[in-house]
């Protein structure tokens, strides 16, 4: 039928999958086929796949995957391949790819959100929306692409309280991807003088000066809107006398994210990637190959931010603070250029020790940003507060920043694929 859109169809095996069994917990991932968004589609199956806690077999877990809309063939069969990988029954978990817009009003996550919910066993069970989709990197109009991430930001959470106001018994969390830039800018002095805490906020960035400080300044206002928004919409629910009705919302303030992809599928081995055109993978590049010298970055490892994620989205009991509900993902102190180049260079020497003859890198043009002194506060000093909440409350250790660059290194350097 001429009349039947792509969206319609795939709408429809959405409701063809979720009415096959009952279904337990709905996650719908923004930006899913980005650098972060791929890992954390990847942690929520590991997760299901070593048998989530207090999840029964006969319970169906929905992952809803919206990526641009001429990613969607490529994830369908990139995801596809995983669960045969993982030999994971779609009676136990089901990963849909629907297209996405950022900018649409809200428009295709409503889809996302209405598609999953006309099953009626799934009216009540949780659903939780990572909004992880955002642009970093330098755009041509660097002003225009920060006011886009706000209206992103914004529009997840207007959208999220008209689908909370059609079906009331819905459960519904936000975990919203921030950044470091939301807790400070460049040189912005801590608010107790020593490091960063998850009680700082980004004051100083503002539009107009980079695309670096335009960034920041989305990251903070994103994350600022998103919360105002929220409470906006939860003290409405309050005044108008609907008890138990809330928005629950987590904000993750991830550092400079680095790391390898998740590993691929054995019937992709070979095929030509469709996937992240991630700005880290772009600096790292250009540092291996001497193209700019390596700087001192403070970091966070991208499988441990995807797991913070799962961790955040899927937590029992949140903290009663909005505050407390915000959370720095990183080291605590930043590497210097030279430990991060030597990191590399491991990287590099191991790359060509696993895979021999194939890989040719003159390690001697790999050099280090030596002008760079740590900004507001020194290299190798603390510079975030992160290490004992993200282990209390999510489980989270974030791993030697040595280890992430050379894991990166060795999988940019193989090709594989991101």
């Amino acid at each position: 039928n001429e009349d039947v859109s792509p969206k319609m169809i795939h709408q429809l095996l959405l409701l063809i999958a979720l009415a096959a069994s009952s279904t337990a917990y709905i996650s719908i991932v923004t930006g899913a086929n980005g650098f972060v968004g791929r890992h954390v589609v990847y942690s929520l199956l590991q997760q299901r796949n070593g048998g989530g806690k207090d999840q029964k077999p006969s319970e169906q877990e929905v992952i809803v995957c919206l990526v641009r809309p001429d990613k969607v063939s490529y994830e369908e069969s990139y995801w596809n391949a995983h669960l045969m990988d993982m030999q994971q029954s779609q009676q136990c978990v089901k990963v849909l790819i629907l297209p996405y817009d950022m900018l649409d009003n809200g428009e295709t996550l409503n889809d996302a959100l209405e598609a999953t919910i006309k099953n009626g066993s799934s009216e009540s069970c949780p659903i939780c929306i990572y909004h992880i989709a955002s642009v970093f990197g330098p755009t041509p109009d660097p002003i225009q692409t920060a006011k886009d991430n706000v209206q992103s930001a914004e529009d997840v959470v207007t959208t999220l309280d008209k689908f909370h106001q059609r079906h009331p018994n819905s459960k519904p969390r936000l975990v919203l991807t921030s950044s470091m830039a939301g807790v400070r800018a460049t040189d912005q002095t801590p608010i107790n003088g020593e490091y960063y805490t998850h009680r700082d906020w980004n004051t100083l960035s503002q539009l107009g000066e980079n695309w670096g400080a335009c960034y920041q300044w989305s990251k903070a206002e994103s994350e600022r809107r998103a919360w105002e928004l929220v409470r906006e919409c939860n003290e409405k629910y309050a005044k108008d006398g609907k008890k138990g009705r809330e928005i629950e919302m987590i904000a993750l303030c991830p550092s400079f994210v680095f790391g390898p992809p998740p590993p691929l599928p054995a019937k992709m081995k070979g095929a030509t990637s469709n996937g992240s055109s991630s700005f880290s993978l772009t600096l790292i590049n250009q540092w291996l190959h001497g193209k700019s010298p390596v700087q001192s970055r403070l970091c966070a490892d991208v499988r441990d931010v995807a797991k913070a994620h799962v961790a955040a989205g899927k937590l029992k009991k949140l903290p009663g603070d909005d505050f407390d509900r915000r959370y720095i993902l990183s080291k605590e102190e930043r590497l210097s250029s030279e430990s991060t180049a030597q990191a590399l260079i491991k990287g590099v020497e191991r790359a060509q020790q696993n895979h021999a003859g194939s890989i040719n890198v003159d390690m001697s043009k790999i050099i280090c940003d030596n002008e760079f002194t740590g900004g507001a506060i020194k290299i190798g000093d603390r510079e975030v507060d992160a290490s004992e909440r993200l282990e209390r409350d999510l489980g989270v250790v974030c791993r030697p920043v040595e280890e992430t660059m050379q894991d990166m290194a060795e999988a940019l350097l193989f090709g594989e694929a991101f």
